[in-house]
């Protein structure tokens, strides 16, 4: 909440001050029309952010629901941080190729969505993706580790 309230304030900050600059046109735009529009979208968004959480306890009064946190959220964010600390650590060890297939298929089975063979999949297909996109094709050095790929 805190977070939200300081983006909105730096929005408008950063609205009121695209304003002492030329903002032109739409099709010959100034160097103040940018930020206008940056600081319009930080305001905004802000605002729902900040206003989310009493439109939820609203709807879930008049719908009789119980609180608004879902049951597990926070030690699911903490088994994910878990696990990308834990991928961090190996990819010197194991290698881009297979900590990136290991990552996806683990953050698959936390998400739930997936069964086993259809994250495996999901996983295989995304690690090879990435391998070919960063490693073969844009020649970004990436760790190997003991599989030489």
């Amino acid at each position: 909440m805190v977070a939200s309230i300081l983006v909105f304030l730096f929005g408008g900050i950063t609205m009121l001050l695209s304003l002492q600059l030329p903002l032109g046109t739409l099709r010959m735009p100034g160097s103040g029309l940018f930020p206008l529009g940056l600081g319009l979208i930080l305001m905004g968004l802000a605002a729902c952010q900040i206003l989310q959480p009493r439109l939820r306890a609203a709807a879930s009064a008049k719908s009789g629901g119980g609180g608004g946190t879902a049951d597990g959220s926070a030690h699911r964010v903490l088994v994910f941080l878990g696990i990308m600390a834990l991928a961090t650590a190996l990819l010197d060890l194991l290698g881009f190729p297979l900590v990136a297939f290991l990552l996806m298929l683990a953050l698959l089975q936390l998400l739930g969505a997936r069964r086993w063979r259809d994250s495996a999949l999901i996983a295989l297909l995304t690690a090879g993706a990435s391998y070919i996109l960063f490693v073969r094709w844009l020649q970004i050095p990436l760790p190997k580790g003991w599989i030489g790929l």
